[in-house]
């Protein structure tokens, strides 16, 4: 069995208590997780690729060699190889395997990109707020820089990105709703306001009846009174949208 038949087998739901018991202390990313095992399921593996990823059992311990440094097209059409006498399902395989499949970015771009950053000079934390707050006013953003200037000031923050995988089909924004209230575990009590950034293509702007229905769900889920929503529309052939939350205090 390949890893790509392993992951098309499995539902993310029964795999994610066998994920949970390896990131325990990270449940604030569960879903991103979930988006990489959806983009996993949407990618064919390179036909021409033939290697083997070997599974290692010891008592509790469960260890893969061989899955967090390729291609995700090169991973996916590796041959699993089991010990002898496994007790493993195939949730528990699954969740390890996504797990070390996502060890340097949760989606290709984003390796790319971390690649990139962990070679880039650090930045001091003014540095990385006015740079967030350049970064969701650029044109085309709803957002103007007196809207967000006060983020210079917080007390502290945190910043999380969302991504739709719906491949064309279902409601963007209910998946990342989705992502949010479902797939991710957060102590709001430590933060008193947001702000929501919504990116879509102007190929493939948002339904009024959606974007509205987004908004009530976060306003819901996070009960703050202080929640900026904006919009940025980009030039781009992307039919996905994606969302930035940053949380204040």
């Amino acid at each position: 069995m390949t890893v790509k038949e392993l992951i098309m087998e499995v539902e993310f739901d029964d795999l994610l208590p066998y994920l949970k018991e390896i990131i325990v202390g990270h449940f604030d990313n569960i879903y991103a997780f979930r988006e990489a095992y959806d983009i996993l399921r949407g990618m064919e593996p390179n036909p021409k690729f033939a290697e083997k990823v070997c599974i290692e059992q010891k008592e509790d311990l469960i260890n893969i060699q061989s899955l967090d440094a390729d291609f995700w097209e090169n991973e996916l059409a590796k041959e699993l190889v089991l010990p002898k006498n496994a007790t493993l399902n195939k949730e528990e395989i699954a969740a390890h395997c996504i797990y070390d499949i996502t060890f340097y970015g949760f989606s290709p771009v984003e390796r790319i990109e971390n690649f990139w950053k962990s070679h880039a000079p650090m930045q001091s934390k003014m540095e990385r707020r006015k740079a967030i707050i350049q970064e969701l006013t650029v044109p085309g953003s709803s957002f103007m820089y007196k809207d967000l200037a006060y983020l210079i000031e917080v007390e502290y923050g945190t910043r999380y990105d969302y991504h739709s995988i719906t491949n064309g089909q279902g409601n963007r924004l209910g998946y990342i709703t989705n992502s949010m209230t479902k797939y991710q575990q957060l102590d709001l009590r430590r933060y008193n306001n947001a702000v929501v950034c919504i990116r879509v293509s102007a190929q493939y702007p948002l339904i009024n009846e959606e974007l509205e229905e987004f908004k009530r769900n976060v306003r819901s889920w996070l009960i703050y009174e202080d929640i900026q929503f904006g919009i940025i529309t980009e030039d781009s052939d992307c039919k996905e949208a994606t969302v930035t939350l940053l949380l204040n205090k």
